[in-house]
């Protein structure tokens, strides 16, 4: 009987000492738990961050294939028939945007001499612009010509 007392007294004090552990144990776990949230933001920050800049390059790298490709274009394609050249933007814009709705397609075009030019059509040759220009000067404006770009 007195084995049976000493061995429940001892679960006694061993259980009532298990709150103790099991706030401690508890505390412990909150620690894990709050460091791996803070893992996670970090994580998704850094993610975040990198997605960002990912962005930002594929936006420059675009930016700049399309400039390179309007070099391109621009040496291949550099016969324009010009119907009207002005020094005030505002009169190249109108001019531009009333031949625009007319259905050419247009360009506006600054020579060495900061001249708007309004361009309807761009060749890669000699021989195609002359031919254009003919037919320019026969349905928009009797005073079209042809500017090269270099």
């Amino acid at each position: 009987m007195r084995s049976i007392i000493v061995v429940l007294s001892l679960l006694v004090v061993l259980s009532s000492g298990c709150s103790m552990f099991g706030k401690k144990k508890r505390a412990e776990q909150e620690a894990i738990e709050l460091q791996r949230k803070k893992d996670s933001t970090l994580k998704v920050q850094k993610a975040a961050k990198a997605f960002k800049l990912k962005k930002q390059k594929d936006a420059k790298a675009k930016k700049e294939a399309i400039r390179k490709a309007e070099e391109e274009r621009k040496k291949l394609y550099k016969f324009h028939i010009i119907v009207g050249s002005f020094k005030t933007p505002e009169y190249a814009t109108a001019y531009n945007n009333l031949m625009g709705s007319k259905g050419y397609q247009t360009e506006l075009i600054t020579n060495n001499y900061n001249f708007k030019m309004v361009s309807i059509g761009a060749f890669k040759s000699w021989r195609e612009a002359v031919t254009e220009l003919n037919k320019a000067r026969e349905a928009i404006e009797p005073t079209s010509w042809i500017y090269i770009r270099n």
